[in-house]
């Protein structure tokens, strides 16, 4: 029941944005102390990437005040037949840190300052909850960059939601935690974003009494379908022109450009789980999401998923 804006995922306000210096906003310069530091953290994570199963092929940069970084991932798989099945093996992968920005441009992560990373490092905040925006304006701890010459495709988003979900997340599973006390405000309700990858997220989401998800008409309509799971209160829901009862133990499905705002008029809190399909950069000219499942239902049907039965490397 919530759109994301072109260049990222939700809305942030409270804990991020008071992890940023009110009077400069994003950092502009780091002391060497903190490069060194920022180089520690950097460092760990990619060394926790190379274990990643979920690792696969890229190269973006990282940028933190005045320091850039370049990450480039080489994944390594082996494939194995066991019978009518194939096992895989996933990594090391090679994961390669350099102190300085792409040598050809590409996408990149825009940390706002060293509190954010130190956060995030921590698992205090996941970078996804930390990217989140209603509107490209919105101020947030990380943000998505194009260097000068890139152009963005649907596919490089789709590398980039990857690399946000789990480059940043460390461990073998990947562990978020999520409850009231750790969501940021968003949409009039307060979110944690728990998994993100291209076409499918999925949110925590709370409402705390008389809050209203989406009451800014600039949200209510959007391009994408959504999926709301409610697990705990009660609470009213508006769809197109009819008023809904919600409570825990029922989902609600909005189909994309329904009129939609949830409601807690109760005195206990409304939480739940969102499923947003899609992106709203897909759908900004002139695509439609049923007319994208066509496309993609098409691209199933003439994919090869059965691969040669010998023992296979990548």
């Amino acid at each position: 029941m919530w759109n994301r804006g072109t260049s990222a995922l939700l809305a942030l306000s409270f804990l991020v944005l008071s992890m940023l210096s009110p009077a400069s906003g994003i950092a502009t310069e780091l002391t060497q102390v903190q490069v060194d530091e920022a180089q520690a953290i950097l460092d760990a994570l990619v060394e926790d990437y190379k274990s990643d199963p979920m690792a696969i092929n890229s190269t973006f940069g990282l940028k933190l005040a005045d320091a850039f970084w370049t990450v480039s991932v080489e994944r390594k798989e082996t494939a194995k037949p066991r019978g009518r099945l194939t096992d895989h093996v996933f990594g090391p992968h090679q994961v390669y840190l350099v102190r300085e920005a792409p040598s050809a441009p590409t996408w990149y992560f825009e940390i706002a300052s060293m509190d954010v990373l130190r956060k995030i490092a921590a698992g205090e905040v996941n970078a996804g909850t930390a990217a989140m925006q209603s509107f490209g304006s919105d101020q947030v701890g990380v943000e998505v960059r194009s260097m000068d010459g890139f152009e963005m495709t649907a596919g490089d988003e789709g590398d980039l939601y990857v690399a946000l979900s789990h480059f940043f997340t460390t461990g073998v599973p990947e562990v978020t935690n999520f409850g009231r006390e750790t969501s940021l405000a968003t949409h009039g309700a307060s979110a944690t974003s728990l998994h993100t990858m291209k076409g499918f997220r999925i949110a925590y989401v709370t409402l705390a009494p008389n809050e209203v998800a989406n009451e800014d008409p600039r949200l209510e309509f959007g391009q994408m379908p959504n999926l709301f799971i409610i697990t705990k209160g009660r609470g009213r829901a508006y769809l197109a022109d009819e008023e809904v009862e919600v409570r825990a133990g029922m989902s609600v499905f909005v189909p994309q450009y329904v009129r939609h705002q949830l409601i807690n008029d109760s005195d206990e809190p409304l939480e739940g789980i969102l499923v947003l399909y899609g992106d709203n950069s897909d759908f900004a000219f002139g695509t439609s999401y049923p007319a994208f499942l066509e496309e993609l239902n098409e691209f199933y049907r003439n994919y090869p998923f059965r691969k040669a039965q010998d023992s296979q490397e990548r």
